[in-house]
């Protein structure tokens, strides 16, 4: 005769399903976050970043060519040199200048490199939450027929054992059981019949 299977909680197992199903609606939630914040950038880079920054451009090289058409208009007029002041102010807007044009110049290579390095690993962020959800989902429903069928298993393990006692019972106390009815009952709980 086979063993039977000690069954006396599948508890465990419904707390792991209950775990994994937390799990999965944590991830998916963090997945969406993750594709999210990597549309967000991209439109931050895109759309706010690189014309912030073309316009300061302009507005730099404007006031670089001022102050330049200042020093060239006071050399002229009194042929004279530009005063000091004037020289620290050219230097200062030709540095914001610069400034403004490596920050553009770093923002265009963001934009091609968001395009190039960022994308195809939100891309694979987006494979895996597809996989997580398909797979921990079936897990899931899998572990949740297991459950069940546990439970019927328990359920039906429960009811032949206190039918074999009753049978035992009945014998030992000489009230007996048709003959049929015992001999499903060992059956069932895989006896051979006599």
């Amino acid at each position: 005769m086979p063993s039977k299977a000690q069954i006396h909680s599948v508890d465990a197992l419904e707390l792991f399903r209950v775990k994994l199903v937390q799990y999965l609606e944590k991830s998916i939630t963090t997945m969406d976050e993750v594709g999210s914040d990597l549309k967000r950038t991209l439109i931050w880079l895109e759309e706010q970043q690189k014309p912030f920054w073309e316009h300061q451009v302009r507005l730099k090289r404007r006031a670089l060519e001022e102050m330049r058409n200042e020093i060239f208009a006071a050399k002229l007029s009194q042929m004279r040199h530009s005063s000091d002041a004037q020289q620290v102010a050219l230097q200062r807007a030709k540095q914001a200048f610069e400034e403004a044009e490596e920050k553009l110049h770093r923002v265009k290579k963001w934009c091609r490199r968001y395009q190039s390095d960022v994308e195809p690993l939100g891309r694979e962020v987006e494979k895996l939450q597809a996989v997580m959800f398909q797979d921990l989902k079936q897990g899931a429903a899998l572990l949740d027929r297991i459950i069940r069928t546990l439970e019927d298993y328990a359920d039906r393990r429960k009811s032949l054992d206190s039918d074999r006692s009753d049978i035992v019972e009945a014998v030992e106390g000489g009230t007996g059981l048709p003959d049929q009815r015992a001999s499903e009952v060992n059956k069932e709980l895989g006896g051979s019949e006599s």
